[in-house]
């Protein structure tokens, strides 16, 4: 039988919700249980020897939210109550019979749901920690049943309170010892689990409930209860905890009913009464759970534990080596490093094959600087510091240029480990190299200039440079302008204050001005003012560039060599700012491997692998599940936009199925869609459609699609997605088989006509989708369309504002077979 948590939030889930048939049932299990405990009932008692009605019941009452508690009570009590009264008992008897029996499932309840909320159900009976509270449980439970029933049995029957209370106790409390554990690891996923094959799993159970039936059996009299103990033992070792519970129980029917009938060494002595017997068989069945059960969910948490550990340790595993950043997991030995594994972006930087260095000293393979390495790795590794890096050039051919970065993992399985990363730099210091050396020769050749003056100041207009000309020209050497004086301190004061419309925060811009020297000499010079500003337009400073007239001729010629090199210059800084662009693009790259992590970790606890998970943890799993896609999404698009151009040399083209690649595609993007809405996919029958192609590329391009048509399409609206095949002949090259069409039609807001003809600009995102608030990049369709091209194929987008949007994705297809 099994029992659910009724999910219906109202009182009418007693009467029509999904839990009524389970609760039918296990009225009907209450009722026959009972009928048959007081059916076999020894001649000369009150009450029965076993009560497995207490077990069932306390267990409808336990897997229900407490407030459905009174209703499932009050069956308990009437169900019991007639099942005594139908065996002969008086009514009232069976009444306050069936009341014992209904406030001992209740106090069992109460203990063992102490602490959670009204509407949450019980947690299940994981590991070895949650049997104390269990058997707390029973225990006040059974007490509680043999108070009521002794009292009873005492003022109604004038029967003995100790004996009744002594055996009412025992009766339920071994009934709901076998019962209740089965009954709290039937809705547990790491109950079920096992190692072992099933053929040994059913050896097991049959040797073990052979052995329970042998030792006592009607002609069996020796001493030999102990003897199958050891086979629960091993169950524990081969079984799930809810296959060995199964098998305690079955064990305890079967020592129950031959113990009954005068078998095994409970029941063919007959120097041993019935009360002995009875108390005998009982404890047999305490023994049987309590060896069998504790052992079960030991084995069970280390098998779990296991299972976590390799998943974990695969999982990083399978982030090393997808990792673009070479990684190199390291053991620290006498004097090296030894070289456990490596991916191979390492592999590549370092010049050597994989192969060649796992195993061996990794000092060897840095060359002069394997002595820093080892020595900064066994300080790491003596508690000195937590981690170390470096910049250094490899003896590669070419060399490179990387850094290094090393962390120490301690305690791990493989003991004290080191964990080496390698970033490619060289790229950058070779740019930052040239780049040095043009801005000295710049520097150079402006301080060579000694027919023209060039101050360089601050926002402020204080000198910050002066090349030697404007000692030639003006008489001050760089010691008396820079840092000391302000550009406009230089100018004749009455000309700036007649000229000031020509002049912009205090000094000149442009044209011919009066400068006065050192000496104090007037000289009249052409200048030029340009401000200095950064990449985002904040303002660094001024660069004044000063000639005497009569030598305009030199001096331009001079400055137009000057400015052409400071051209190259800033074309340089592009390029390293392009090199920066691509560091961000792997950095995006290694945000996807712990997102993936993360979303795997998610996906473990929305199916309650680790613990269970309410409605309401429930939402937000799948809420953050919904989060992280769009997030992957994202990272995505950057990583595939930041490699758009080579799109077409790096694609791995081969023949592959549209069709199957469509509905990966929108089982993938499910997840994306509003509450209500699908994609409604069409494909056509007959033999699959090949394309040549990158599978890879071509389902992110498709994915960006779909997406877009569910994410700007809302709940009550419409998205289908069909593929059709175009012309073409029946034999000959992919061009000659004509075309596959792949159009995603959605019924979502449309885009504006005038907007459409930018909807492949890199970062566009239409009005539409801004007033919205609808979340994206605007790389989508850039992205598409890159790859379409890549694949010598076509993309089309048609859209009415209001009324949904279609496009169309025409690929060449290959013949068929």
């Amino acid at each position: 039988m099994t029992l659910t948590p009724w999910a219906p939030s109202t009182p009418t889930a007693l009467v029509a919700g999904r839990g009524l048939p389970g609760v039918a049932l296990g009225f009907v299990a209450v009722f026959v249980l009972a009928v048959l405990s007081v059916h076999f009932a020894p001649p000369d008692s009150d009450v029965a020897t076993w009560w497995p009605a207490a077990g069932v019941g306390s267990a409808m009452v336990v897997l229900s939210p407490p407030r459905h508690w009174p209703a499932l009570l009050a069956g308990i009590l009437v169900v019991t109550a007639v099942a005594n009264a139908f065996e002969g008992r008086s009514p009232g008897i069976a009444a306050l019979f069936g009341l014992a029996n209904a406030a001992e499932s209740l106090v069992l309840a109460l203990v063992l749901g102490a602490g959670r909320s009204p509407r949450s159900p019980l947690v299940p009976m994981r590991g070895p920690e949650d049997l104390p509270r269990v058997l707390v449980a029973i225990v006040a439970g059974a007490m509680t049943a043999g108070t009521l029933v002794a009292c009873t049995v005492t003022v109604a029957l004038e029967g003995s309170f100790a004996v009744t209370w002594t055996n009412v106790t025992a009766a339920h409390g071994a009934a709901t010892l076998l019962i209740l554990p089965l009954v709290l690891m039937l809705g547990d996923p790491q109950a079920r689990l096992s190692d072992d094959p099933r053929v040994l799993q059913v050896v097991q159970v049959v040797a073990t409930l052979g052995a329970f039936a042998l030792v006592h059996h009607s002609g069996q009299s020796l001493p030999l209860a102990f003897l199958p103990l050891p086979l629960l033992v091993w169950g524990a070792q081969v079984l799930s905890p809810r296959a060995l519970a199964l098998e305690a129980l079955a064990a305890g029917l079967i020592v129950t009913a031959l113990a009954t009938s005068g078998g095994g060494p409970f029941g063919s002595d007959a120097d041993i009464s019935a009360r002995v017997r009875d108390a005998l068989v009982q404890l047999d069945l305490v023994v049987i759970a309590l060896v069998s059960l504790p052992l079960a969910l030991n084995v069970s948490q280390r098998r779990a534990a296991l299972r976590e550990a390799v998943a974990v340790g695969e999982t990083y595993r399978r982030s090393m080596t997808e990792s673009v950043i070479g990684t190199l997991l390291l053991r620290p030995t006498d004097g090296g490093l030894q070289v456990l594994d490596l991916n191979e972006p390492a592999g590549d930087l370092l010049g050597v094959r994989r192969a060649a260095l796992l195993e061996r000293d990794w000092a060897e393979v840095l060359g002069p600087h394997g002595g820093l390495v080892v020595d900064a790795a066994l300080e790491m590794t003596a508690g000195r510091r937590s981690g170390w890096e470096h910049e250094l050039w490899l003896a590669t051919e070419p060399p490179r240029c990387v850094r290094l970065a090393l962390s120490w993992v301690p305690d791990t399985s493989s003991g004290d480990l080191v964990v080496a990363q390698l970033v490619d730099l060289t790229e950058q210091r070779v740019a930052q190299r040239s780049l040095e050396k043009e801005l000295r020769f710049n520097a150079a050749l402006l301080d060579a200039t000694t027919g023209t003056s060039i101050i360089a100041t601050d926002r402020d207009g204080l000198a910050t440079y002066v090349n030697r000309g404007t000692r030639r020209l003006l008489g001050y050497a760089p010691s008396d302008l820079v840092g000391r004086r302000h550009l406009v301190d230089l100018y004749d004061a009455d000309e700036l204050r007649e000229r000031a419309a020509e002049t912009e925060h205090g000094a000149p811009v442009a044209g011919d001005w009066t400068l006065v020297g050192a000496d104090g000499r007037r000289l009249r010079v052409n200048v030029n003012v340009t401000p200095l500003r950064d990449a985002g337009g904040e303002l660094l400073g001024y660069l004044q560039v000063s000639e005497d007239v009569t030598e305009r001729a030199l001096a331009q010629e001079t400055l137009r060599a000057a400015l052409e090199k400071e051209r190259r210059a800033v074309e340089e800084l592009e390029r390293l700012d392009r090199s920066k662009s691509d560091f961000l693009a792997t950095v995006s790259h290694e945000l996807r491997t712990p997102m993936t992590s993360i979303m795997g970790f998610n996906e473990i606890l929305a199916s309650e692998v680790v613990g269970p998970v309410n409605d309401r943890q429930r939402e937000v799993l799948r809420r953050g599940s919904r989060a992280g896609q769009r997030l992957l999404g994202l990272i995505e698009n950057i990583l595939t936009m930041s490699r758009a151009e080579s799109l077409a040399q790096s694609a791995h083209h081969q023949p592959l199925d549209l069709g199957a690649l469509l509905v990966r595609v929108v089982e993938g993007t499910e997840p994306l869609a509003e509450a209500g809405l699908t994609a409604d996919l069409s494909l056509p029958s007959g033999d699959p459609v090949r394309v040549l192609g990158d599978a890879a590329q071509l389902e992110r391009a498709l994915v960006n699609v779909v997406s877009n048509a569910l994410k700007f399409t809302p709940g009550d609206g419409e998205v289908r997605i069909r593929m059709e095949t175009d012309g073409g002949g029946q034999e000959g090259a992919a061009g000659d088989a004509g075309w596959a069409v792949v159009t995603v039609e959605d019924t979502g807001i449309g885009i504006p006509l005038e907007e459409q003809g930018r909807l492949f600009e890199r970062f566009f995102r239409a009005s539409s989708a801004v007033h919205a608030s609808i979340p994206g990049t605007g790389l989508g369709l850039a992205i598409v369309r890159t790859i379409v091209q890549a694949h010598a194929g076509t993309v089309t987008v048609v859209s009415q504002p209001g009324d949904g949007t279609t496009v169309r994705i025409s690929l060449p297809r290959l013949p068929a077979r």
